[in-house]
């Protein structure tokens, strides 16, 4: 809710019950008015020739009316202001028998020592009043209406202003606000700006009240989260050139080494147990480097993406090749398929190689000797990896590509790894916009396959 909508209604709120106790209260002072007024026109009109008459003849003031014009039991002349409906001496008993005793409520109060009693009906108002003398007309009864055209003009004047004040009251915080508000709206719309690099610098600061309080707040909160963004960048920034020097100074003796390995397989070393864990910890060494690099690229962020355009037939056959030794070292047949025709697509060829050469290197690594490995590539820029090893339980699927998870058969046969190289997998495949389903088939093993948007 707005702030100018939360004032308006918390002010209506509280102009509720404010305007209602001040009706109650003018209500209650209008009445005691009236029976006070009444009592004292009763007192002097009874003291001018009332007491006299009731005294001598009571039988006159049976019902009597006060009116303009003099009148036996009148009580003088004047604006009528009720009727006369009993009198009654100190012990409560009517001056004439057409009088109706006292009522009870009214006799109660006068007998505790009030001097006036009320009794206020819808429209209509009892007063008893004791007068200032004892005898036989100590006591009077008067009834008057609460209705009438000065009543009305009363009431809705007090409702008038009661409106009236509370309208004003709104508007006035309404248009007190206004300004605030403002400011308040500039200070989003500028830290909206910040937010978005449209607008640098810190927010203006305007006045010195809470608003701008609250934007130094803003500002140097902005300058502190500036400071640690800068530090973490400053530091991702050497890790990253830590990783690529330390990547190229370990892939070049690295290689050296793999190529002694090869020569030393070459002169008859497939059979021997030491030249071919000596390839295979070599060749995951080297896998191991090369998805740290592109976990460090990939963890600095969608610039670091260089796309370019590439032939992936090319890609597959250079990832089977690599990946050729190894798969013979360790007796699992790698076989490749490529459609003839060219499949073209704009990707950055370092993650993408990489993506598809740990696929491959997975379903070599984790498979048993004898077993099978296939690369296809279809039409339409489709890639699809398949083996016949042991599979990934069905209930892990939903988890494959999450960092460092590694299936419970996997760390079982392979208890080494960091679980890089299938989150760089699915990272690759969501930063370019492809879709990648693994799938363990009923006859066993594992599929993955790669659809892309382009082709």
């Amino acid at each position: 809710m707005r702030l100018r909508a939360r004032l308006a209604l918390t002010l209506l709120a509280l102009a509720v019950p404010i305007v209602g106790g001040f009706a109650l209260y003018t209500t209650w002072n209008a009445r005691r008015a009236l029976v006070n007024a009444t009592y004292e026109a009763t007192v002097e009109r009874m003291e001018a020739r009332g007491r006299e008459i009731c005294e001598e003849r009571p039988e006159a003031f049976v019902r009597g009316p006060v009116g303009r014009r003099p009148r036996p039991g009148a009580l003088g002349p004047g604006r009528r202001f009720g009727r006369i409906l009993g009198v009654y001496d100190e012990l409560y008993t009517p001056r004439s028998p057409e009088f109706a005793p006292l009522d009870a409520p009214l006799r109660a109060a006068l007998a505790a020592g009030e001097s006036v009693a009320a009794d206020f009906a819808a429209a209509r108002v009892r007063v008893a009043m004791r007068m200032p003398w004892d005898g036989p007309c100590s006591v009077v009864v008067v009834e008057r209406p609460l209705t009438g055209p000065a009543a009305s003009e009363s009431a809705l004047g007090t409702v008038e202003f009661a409106l009236s004040a509370v309208v004003l009251t709104v508007l006035a915080a309404l248009v007190a606000l206004g300004p605030v508000v403002r400011r308040i709206r500039r200070l989003e719309a500028a830290v909206r700006g910040q937010a978005s690099g449209g607008y640098e610098g810190d927010v203006p600061v305007e006045g010195k009240d809470e608003v701008a309080d609250l934007a130094r707040a803003f500002n140097d909160a902005s300058a502190q989260i500036r400071l640690r963004l800068e530090e973490v960048s400053a530091r991702d920034r050497a890790l990253t050139e830590f990783l690529q020097s330390t990547t190229h100074d370990v892939m070049v003796p690295l290689t050296v080494l793999q190529g002694h390995l090869s020569e030393l397989r070459a002169r008859g070393g497939d059979d021997e147990p030491t030249v071919r864990a000596a390839m295979e910890e070599a060749h995951y060494l080297g896998a191991l480097v090369k998805n740290l690099s592109a976990a460090a690229r990939l963890d600095a962020g969608e610039p670091m993406i260089k796309r370019h355009e590439l032939d992936l037939g090319e890609l597959v056959e250079r990832v089977v090749a690599r990946h050729a030794p190894i798969a013979k070292t360790r007796g699992v047949a790698l076989n490749h398929a490529v459609p003839e025709a060219p499949v073209r697509v704009r990707a950055d060829s370092t993650l993408l190689e990489q993506m598809v050469g740990n696929l491959v290197h997975n379903a070599i690594r984790y498979n048993e000797e004898g077993g099978h490995v296939a690369v296809i590539l279809e039409p339409g820029f489709t890639i699809v990896v398949k083996d016949d090893g042991p599979g990934i339980p069905e209930e892990e699927l939903a988890r494959v590509g999450e960092r460092e998870f590694r299936g419970g058969d996997a760390r079982q046969r392979r208890p080494t790894g960091l679980g890089l190289g299938l989150h760089i997998v699915r990272d690759v495949a969501e930063r370019h916009g492809y879709a990648l389903t693994f799938e363990s088939p009923e006859e066993g093993g594992l599929t993955v396959t790669i659809r892309g948007v382009e082709g």
